[in-house]
């Protein structure tokens, strides 16, 4: 008879991780949870949000494509350039200006939407409180001190700066709450992972003692990693990775059953450190010291841009002012096609789509004449 196989003994269970624990937590959509949070909704605050967004984006949006002139202003990856327009048929030059366009116009969009928030977004609340998220004053002064400086010396002095990585704050009861906001669940990258974290371990007791010396009475501060959009489960995982890296560096997890992700500082257990993403930021943003009361906020953030969009580009004329920039383009692009007679012999197999190709693409290598 064969020898009989010892059984093997499942290995074990590794315990939950910091990690896992933070990405354990689903949202899911449910018709019924929105309606009750739609009622909840103030429809005055979103009409005056509505009116500054659409005053923002009304100065703001055009810059963003007014300021470009020609192709070289355009310039993108070449390699990634010529494979999109293969993928998706583009072989006319209208329709490859406004995919130049389109795609510009979203990366400029995308780096620039985190002001945005910090700028309309946000200002407006928290809901139930006469203070306002607003800029540390401490980092206006940090920053007026750059004035008259060269932008080497500039750079130098930032390189000091304490305040840098804080984008607003606000003041409740004894607490005051910092946050840095990230425009969404994949802008962190390693570098700016290493960096806050290590502001974080560096200035935090900076960051306290000036709260206490600015504001009569305040004993906490809560730093608080803010993304805009994005679940828990999607994320990069970059916003946990700073979470991990303050884990044995002066903070510790101040309670993983109670509070799971939130850290407290060694030293004072006056410091905590979390982060928020999506829904949860919003609702932070709306009750900072009362986490869930303001769950339904991301709607009214939603609702009131949709309003202001619909305000701002009719009485911008952003349509027109698009189109004109899309000919533009497609002039330019035109003008750059090839007369065959100037290409070697060889060449005379390339089609006229592949030519087209290949000329969009030179745009990328060359500042003038294009």
């Amino acid at each position: 008879m064969p020898k009989q196989q010892p059984r093997q003994s499942k290995p074990p269970q590794r315990p939950n991780g910091l990690f896992d624990i933070l990405k354990s937590r689903r949202h899911v959509f449910l018709q019924g949870q929105i309606a009750d949070e739609f009622s909840q909704v103030d429809k005055q605050r979103v009409d005056r949000l509505s009116d500054v967004l659409c005053s923002y984006i009304s100065n703001n949006l055009p810059r963003s494509f007014e300021s470009r002139d020609g192709l070289s202003d355009y310039r993108t990856n070449p390699y990634v350039l010529m494979t999109a327009a293969s993928t998706v048929g583009l072989r006319d030059h209208h329709s490859f200006g406004k995919f130049l366009f389109d795609s510009k116009l979203y990366m400029g969009l995308e780096t620039s939407f985190g002001k945005s928030v910090e700028a309309a977004f946000v200002s407006p609340y928290p809901i139930n409180s006469t203070n306002k998220w607003d800029d540390p004053p401490e980092k206006l002064r940090e920053f007026a001190a750059l004035t008259g400086l060269s932008r080497e010396e500039k750079a130098n002095t930032r390189s000091n700066s304490i305040w840098r990585e804080i984008d607003k704050s606000v003041v409740i009861g004894k607490k005051r709450f910092l946050t840095s906001i990230k425009s969404g669940p994949n802008t962190i990258n390693d570098t700016q992972v290493q960096g806050m974290a290590d502001a974080i371990l560096k200035n935090h007791k900076m960051w306290l003692s000036q709260s206490k010396a600015g504001a009569q009475g305040i004993e906490e501060i809560d730093v608080v990693i803010g993304l805009t959009y994005g679940t828990d489960k999607t994320t990069n995982n970059k916003e946990n990775q700073i979470l991990a890296k303050l884990i044995g560096g002066g903070f510790e997890e101040e309670d993983r059953h109670k509070w799971p992700g939130i850290l407290i500082d060694s030293e004072t257990r006056s410091v905590r450190v979390y982060r928020r993403i999506g829904m949860d930021f919003w609702d932070f943003i709306g009750s900072p010291d009362n986490p869930g009361s303001s769950s339904f906020l991301f709607l009214e953030i939603l609702l009131s841009l949709s309003r202001g969009l619909s305000k701002c580009i009719e009485g911008a004329d952003l349509e027109t002012r698009i189109a004109l920039k899309m000919n533009h383009l497609a002039d330019a692009l035109r003008k750059m096609t090839f007369n065959r007679r100037t290409l070697p012999d060889w060449m005379g197999g390339f089609g006229e789509a592949e030519l087209f190709w290949f000329t969009t693409a030179l745009s990328a290598f060359y500042d003038e004449g294009i």
